[in-house]
């Protein structure tokens, strides 16, 4: 419940963070732009600007993590109804909660996302304590 709360928090956060990220775009391809003017070749610049666009599409793509993390969590409240042997389905899917919230994390480029993704990972590891104790 815990970690649906902190990923129901980042949310909002996103259109935010494009608009940061594509200002950034912005002002980089206006830097690209000025090489075109200062004699560099247009290749090059299309190329930084294609780079950059790159960059831009991979960094602001935390709603994609978001999604995976709350599919996690209803596949734990899943197993967890279920009962039975689940202890190795629940290590995994630890694992695959973790690894969203580092992602998350490492794609933060706003300081409450950052803190988030760090309070998402105490939890589970938390969780993983828990499940350890399962198997």
């Amino acid at each position: 419940a815990q970690l649906r709360s902190l990923a129901a928090q980042a949310g909002p956060l996103v259109p935010q963070l494009v608009a940061q990220q594509r200002q950034r775009f912005l002002d980089r391809w206006r830097e690209a732009m000025g090489l075109v003017e200062g004699g560099a070749l247009p290749e090059a610049a299309q190329d930084r600007a294609l780079a950059e666009a790159t960059a831009f599409a991979i960094r602001i793509d935390v709603a994609e993590e978001l999604t995976r993390l709350n599919s996690h969590l209803d596949e734990l409240d899943r197993l967890l109804a279920k009962g039975g042997e689940v202890g190795k389905r629940l290590d995994f899917l630890i694992q695959e909660l973790h690894r969203e919230a580092n992602t998350l994390g490492s794609k933060s480029a706003a300081l409450e996302l950052t803190h988030i993704s760090v309070d998402m990972k105490v939890l589970i590891e938390q969780m993983r304590e828990q499940v350890q104790n399962i198997e």
